[in-house]
């Protein structure tokens, strides 16, 4: 039997969640963008990952969209989480898995698919339990590992 998501311990902070039901579902409130969403193994990673990076990190709220639309082989997509630098430009994508889904090369295949689109600075996959951190060159067409989130700029 699978553990219930509200159960699942992730690599992130714990924080103080906000949950309601309805209609026989489990929503978690999304406090960047001030609704309930319908909670799912991978909502609850993004969840998480947002209050990591707002609360520990202090990246702004407000530079944060969740869901950005982005046009792939055209085609609407949406990233889960971008967050812009202060000049506008993407700072960072961040794309959430479920917990149980492995960061494998065909992960990567889609955040690298919004690169092409738009350029940002850094790339973040993670599962809760895992986080893959990529700093791209796009002078020298290179990237870098990273261990930890970069500070916001």
């Amino acid at each position: 039997m699978m553990q219930p998501i509200a159960d699942l311990t992730l690599q992130f902070p714990p924080y103080d969640y906000k949950l309601k039901k309805k209609d026989g579902k489990l929503y978690i409130f999304d406090s960047i963008a001030k609704k309930y969403r319908l909670l799912s193994p991978e909502e609850w990673v993004r969840q998480h990952c947002l209050q990591y990076i707002t609360n520990h990190l202090q990246y702004p709220s407000g530079m944060i969209q969740i869901e950005g639309g982005i046009i792939v082989n055209q085609l609407q997509r949406r990233s889960d989480i971008q967050i812009f630098a202060k000049d506008g430009t993407v700072f960072m994508v961040i794309e959430c898995k479920a917990p149980h889904v492995k960061l494998t090369e065909i992960t990567w295949q889609q955040i690298s698919q919004y690169q092409k689109q738009i350029n940002s600075k850094y790339l973040v996959l993670t599962n809760g339990l895992e986080t893959k951190l990529l700093e791209i060159d796009l002078l020298h067409q290179k990237t870098n590992t990273l261990t930890h989130f970069p500070i916001y700029s």
